[in-house]
């Protein structure tokens, strides 16, 4: 019997599950969380922001955890005369359940495409910006998890922008002993395609099938992982998974892909 992986934090993969669950009934589900999503709630934190927006020109929320925990730490409505940047349509989702469109008089800048969902597309929707013409004296703040990639921040800071960021949430990787585990253990690898949408939960994961060789081994050459970036893509590889394959970002594409691999196994 054919299972299909969903490894993003709890509560996240739930619209593709139900996609999956209507297009795909015998798909067999399981859910991993390979990371989960602990919100900052430090008080002192949460003043800096609140003292640090009226300065802000450009606010980058890095995801839609960013969203959801920025907007907890607030506890009010954004100020619309901070623009905002998102990477992808995940990051746009979260904002509209918090009112915050272009509809409703929000300056918002993200890729168009799904194909351009990451830094790379963010920063030419940026440089295309009239409000954002000149990055000299710019004030931007990031508001992030714990680590992660800086690029994006780097090419502000060398067009002469100052950068703040805060850390609005944590990212704790699923402990060894959990029983969720045992799920995998016990499913086909060579019947299984894994999701894979973030490059930490990717390098906690093989961490772990190293840590149980008995199964994790068999899971690293026989299961299908599927990456929703190309650099998630090349970490995989990096760390042994030998059938890694990769689509754009976005539940819509994640599920053509998915329904390709199930008509290749009929």
């Amino acid at each position: 019997m054919a299972h299909i992986v969903l490894t993003r934090p709890a509560g996240q993969s739930m619209r593709l599950a139900e996609m999956l669950h209507q297009r795909l009934p015998k798909l067999q589900q399981i859910q991993l969380p390979l990371l989960s999503i602990v919100p900052n709630e430090d008080p002192k934190d949460a003043q800096r922001l609140i003292n640090l927006l009226p300065q802000i020109d450009l606010a980058i929320f890095v995801s839609p955890n960013a969203v959801e925990c920025t907007m907890r730490m607030l506890k009010s409505e954004w100020p619309k005369n901070v623009e905002i940047g998102v990477v992808g349509g995940g990051s746009i989702l979260a904002l509209k359940n918090h009112g915050m469109t272009s509809e409703t008089g929000y300056q918002i800048h993200a890729p168009a495409h799904a194909a351009e969902w990451d830094s790379e597309g963010l920063w030419k929707v940026l440089t295309q910006a009239d409000s954002l013409n000149s990055w000299r004296n710019k004030k931007v703040l990031f508001l992030k998890g714990l680590g992660g990639r800086a690029w994006l921040s780097e090419q502000m800071l060398m067009q002469g922008a100052d950068i703040y960021s805060i850390e609005t949430y944590r990212r704790i990787p699923l402990e060894s002993d959990s029983p969720l585990w045992s799920n995998l253990a016990q499913a086909p690898a060579s019947k299984s395609l894994c999701i894979l949408t973030s490059s930490e939960a990717t390098q906690h994961f093989a961490g772990t099938l190293e840590a149980n060789p008995s199964w994790g081994m068999l899971w690293k050459a026989e299961a299908t992982f599927l990456c929703a970036h190309p650099r998630i893509a090349e970490v995989a590889r990096q760390l042994g998974f030998k059938k890694v394959d990769g689509c754009l970002a976005g539940d819509d594409n994640l599920l053509i892909q998915i329904e390709h691999w199930w008509n290749q196994l009929q």
